[in-house]
């Protein structure tokens, strides 16, 4: 059986509206893509702190030569410093843990110490110095 005139007008139109229908979704989604593509950026053209921002690095307790003062255990990562901070005097090692790897400030220190707090000043001072010409002697 033959279809109609009008059957066939009908098929007609519904396939323009499908293909019609197709191609504006081609549309947006392209154009969802463009705009997208204007946002995105690459991870080769961001610099290294914004990638760093995305990424995370473990730390064990093996990473870090730990020094213990009155009660506190302190982790240093760095060799260098870990070594000039074992060649200083008891005392000024600790005052400049607490100080500077604690948070703690002169007033705490002195307190926690029993010492005056001009002393504390010059203990850390001096040690200071020293962990400054120990770090450069060994760079060279």
């Amino acid at each position: 059986m033959k279809p109609s005139s009008f059957q066939t007008t009908i098929e007609n139109q519904f396939d323009y509206i499908c293909k019609r229908a197709m191609d504006d979704e081609r549309k947006d989604y392209m154009e969802i893509l463009s705009r997208q593509s204007k946002r995105e950026i690459s991870f080769s053209d961001m610099g290294d702190y914004l990638v760093n921002q995305f990424s995370v690095v473990d730390s064990y307790s093996t990473d870090f030569q730990m020094f213990t003062c009155n009660g506190f255990t302190v982790g240093v990562e760095s060799y260098l410093l870990s070594e000039a901070l074992r060649n200083l005097p008891n005392k000024k090692r600790e005052i400049i843990l607490l100080y500077y790897f604690m948070d703690m400030n002169d007033t705490e220190i002195a307190e926690l110490l029993k010492l005056n707090r001009s002393t504390l000043y010059r203990h850390r001072t001096s040690g200071l110095a020293f962990i400054k010409k120990f770090m450069e002697e060994q760079e060279e």
